[in-house]
């Protein structure tokens, strides 16, 4: 019990010394060593404790896990008052303070904390959630016999879409300028390729799920299904920098529920069914629950933690090789800045 007190002191004492992002210590070590008795006594004291948790959700598949963490009673598990809000910008959000946390993908979160938004990731959703696709009865085969010509993207130029893009091509052995990129919004996609606007088209799962299903179109690459990228993490939870620094031990909640939400859709096509009618009948999405349940299968959801530490810290080394990152980049610097790792053992 001393020892446990004097961690929790230590872990007040880093609160008020710490100026920018708070330590992946505090995480592994100081949080992770306090007795469950001490641990819960830390986050009565902090701020979060005494209000509502505003967690950011935008609607999509992606991040299914905050929901299900919500209505499946994940974060009221870790004693934890949380509200869901709906949000299309949750970057933007989080940076202003309106949302403590939220999820995005990698690919379109780094460059901006590389710039100052100030967001750390705790924790890994799942893998996949985006593919380069060609109609289905074009004679491509891969981006070789695309080389030259004009590949679409959405989201805009060097947004998530085109970070993304740009990895594809590169693991191919080929050079970003090696083709033309051109942005069209996201449900135009399919007349570009139609209209051979575009040979290819890198997009949103959500969204090229769809097609592939209808017959429309066939994948050249997968986020989701190719040996390159099937065991990285695609999107992860992102908690405000200031909101983590403040409130470490509900930070650790609340990643810990996301995650053992992750897990639970995982654990079998039952659950992710359920989990599908659930985010239906509560509005968090629209469509169908046979469409959500095809997204959800083609996702790997509940990933060790080591997978999206690993996942975060080859996007940075690959981004700065590509130039998506600025040459200026310090890659063991904003390693450390962009990871905290939450203890997702406790309580299991």
């Amino acid at each position: 019990m001393k020892k446990s007190l004097s961690i929790l002191l230590s872990i007040g004492i880093l609160l008020l010394s710490v100026p920018a992002f708070a330590s992946s210590l505090i995480a592994s070590e100081e949080i992770a060593a306090l007795s469950d008795e001490a641990y819960e006594a830390a986050y009565a004291s902090e701020p979060a404790s005494q209000r509502a948790i505003h967690i950011g959700y935008d609607g999509g598949l992606c991040q299914a896990a905050i929901p299900i963490a919500q209505e499946k009673g994940f974060f009221a598990a870790e004693g934890l008052t949380t509200e869901l809000t709906r949000s299309e910008s949750a970057r933007d959000a989080l940076a202003a303070g309106k949302l403590d946390t939220s999820a995005g993908m990698i690919a379109a979160w780094l460059v901006p904390i590389r710039n100052g938004v100030d967001i750390v990731f705790t924790v890994g959703l799942h893998t996949g959630c985006a593919s380069a696709v060609v109609l289905a009865d074009s004679d491509i085969q891969s981006f070789d016999d695309v080389k030259g010509g004009n590949i679409a993207i959405t989201g805009g130029i060097g947004g998530v879409y085109h970070n993304i893009g740009y990895r594809f091509v590169a693991h191919d052995g080929f050079k970003a300028t090696d083709f033309q990129w051109r942005d069209f919004p996201a449900d135009q996609l399919l007349l570009v390729l139609q209209r051979d606007e575009a040979k290819a088209a890198i997009l949103s799962d959500q969204i090229a799920e769809n097609w592939v299903q209808e017959g429309s179109v066939r994948r050249i690459r997968s986020l989701a299904l190719d040996d390159d990228f099937v065991r990285e993490s695609c999107c992860v939870l992102g908690i405000s920098g200031q909101f983590l620094r403040e409130n470490p031990v509900a930070s650790d909640k609340i990643a810990r529920a996301v995650y053992n939400a992750s897990v639970w859709i995982q654990e079998s096509e039952e659950n992710r069914k359920e989990a599908a009618q659930i985010l239906l009948d509560n509005g968090h999405i629209s469509g169908t629950v046979e469409y959500a349940l095809s997204l959800l299968n083609l996702y790997q959801f509940g990933l060790d933690n080591s997978i999206t530490e690993k996942s975060l810290y080859d996007s940075v080394d690959e981004y700065k090789a590509l130039g998506v990152l600025d040459a200026e980049t310090d890659p063991d610097a904003l390693k450390e800045q962009i990871w905290w790792a939450p203890d997702l053992s406790r309580g299991n």
